[in-house]
């Protein structure tokens, strides 16, 4: 399958970085030379120079011959008018990156507002959504759901005080099904067994039937407590997004911006969002607006210096939770191990949106990259061909660093033991690290 990427800045080379690993034959398009000057070094794909909306250089990458072209320069007109150029020459599909909310709205008020783009997406509006996942569940460092959401994964941290701390999976015995798929443990991802032990401070991956959530994290020895009061630093897109929908949501929301323009435009658009003028390094000015009582404090500023200090200065002030937004996915452990709660890539939630709609289909319901792109959790349709169908789960030879999380069987959820049978009709989720990600799906595939 062939992908032609426009756009090599982080979310290009992410997107780029991965459909290689899972061999796709992908070229990349860049019109600046020094983007790319290191590229070559840290992606096998093909490399071209120039304007991604020409024709001459479309059909340089061969686009007659391409399955998929995905604009993502930090061009909304560059990304759209390349879609539609790309759609002229067929069957090609399109995905096109937009950050301006106008265009996003237009697109869904009146459908041909941009003909031959297949896949919208905006990163703002992406960010958004998965950190107010976050906040509703404040305990969890990642939340996924499955199986038309009656299944949830949530990656959560084991407390020194917890129950199932030192002991053996084996020995966890719970009235509600689940399954630990994953434990992150200084840096390193483990495929757990039986005889595995969960040690204080582990970082796990626990599947388990999303109404049947709560009991487990309590049993896992992490209480869920409803976050209440929302503090932003940052007056751009992606915090008029996440204020809109925690607005619909009922929490009780305030916006720091220094710029007082910003304050002006944001105060215009949100209902009953407290737009505060201010300077979130000052202390005495988070004081008096209340910093100590908020329950999660997300700072989305444009600089990762400025989202540091700021979450580090609201996490001494009392603040029960922070999430802040990280410009390198690289840096998320740094921010970890320093004590911000939750840190996010935008720029690898884009990635993981359009690789979803890029494995759509061909028996792939969903794809999601986990533990900083670590570890892919892929959400598959078991059709009647598939060479695992009618067959027990303890009877087949997964690849090792793989295996089956859960079954979704007519509006039942299984969470599978070696007894259990797959069949066709049956979605199931498949846990994998990315290295084996590829052979774990083609050996239910075929």
């Amino acid at each position: 399958m062939r992908v032609i990427i426009i756009g090599a800045g982080k979310t290009g080379f992410n997107i780029a970085k991965i459909l290689t690993e899972e061999n796709y034959d992908v070229v990349l398009i860049e019109k600046e030379e020094e983007q790319v000057q290191n590229l070559e070094e840290h992606l096998d794909v093909q490399i071209l120079i120039g304007n991604g909306v020409r024709r001459s250089m479309l059909e340089k990458a061969g686009i007659e011959e391409a399955d998929l072209l995905v604009a993502v320069t930090e061009s909304d007109e560059v990304n759209l008018i390349a879609c539609m150029v790309a759609k002229t020459y067929g069957t090609v599909r399109t995905v096109a990156r937009v950050r301006n909310p106008e265009y996003a709205f237009e697109s869904r008020r009146r459908k041909g507002t941009f003909p031959g783009i297949d896949f919208l997406i905006n990163p703002e509006l992406v960010t958004a959504k998965e950190i107010v996942k976050l906040i509703d569940i404040p305990e969890a460092l990642d939340v996924v759901y499955y199986a038309e959401g009656k299944i949830q994964l949530l990656e959560l941290k084991i407390p020194e005080t917890a129950p199932v701390a030192k002991r053996q999976i084996k020995d966890l015995k719970l009235d509600y099904p689940f399954l630990i798929v994953a434990i992150v443990r200084e840096g390193d991802i483990i495929i757990p067994r039986g005889n595995d032990f969960i040690n204080p401070d582990d970082i796990i991956f626990v599947l388990a039937k999303t109404k049947e959530m709560i009991e487990v994290e309590r049993f896992l020895g992490t209480e869920r407590k409803r976050a209440e009061r929302v503090m932003i630093l940052g007056g751009n897109y992606a915090s008029y997004h996440l204020a809109r929908i925690l607005e619909s949501k009922k929490y009780a929301v305030k916006i720091i911006e220094k710029n007082y323009n910003k304050c002006v435009e944001l105060a215009k658009h949100l209902d009953n969002t407290m737009v505060l003028h201010g300077d979130a390094t000052d202390i005495n000015f988070l004081t008096n607006e209340g910093i100590g009582d908020v329950d999660v404090f997300v700072c989305l500023a444009d600089d990762d210096k400025l989202n540091l200090l700021v979450s580090l200065i609201a996490k001494n002030s009392g603040v029960k939770r922070t999430i802040a937004q990280v410009g390198r996915s690289d840096y998320i452990a740094l921010m970890e191990n320093v004590g911000i709660d939750v840190g996010i890539s935008p720029r690898t939630l884009t990635a993981n949106k359009i690789l979803r709609f890029i494995h759509k289909g061909h028996d792939i319901i969903s794809v999601a990259l986990l533990s900083n792109e670590n570890a892919e959790m892929t959400e598959l349709l078991i059709s009647k061909k598939s060479p695992v169908a009618h067959r027990k789960l303890k009877d087949l030879n997964f690849p090792a660093g793989s295996l089956v999380g859960s079954i979704y069987r007519k509006n039942q959820v299984i969470i599978p033991k070696g007894e259990d049978v797959i069949k066709p009709g049956d979605s199931v989720t498949i846990f994998a690290l990315p290295e084996v990600a590829t052979k774990a799906i083609k050996y239910i595939t075929g």
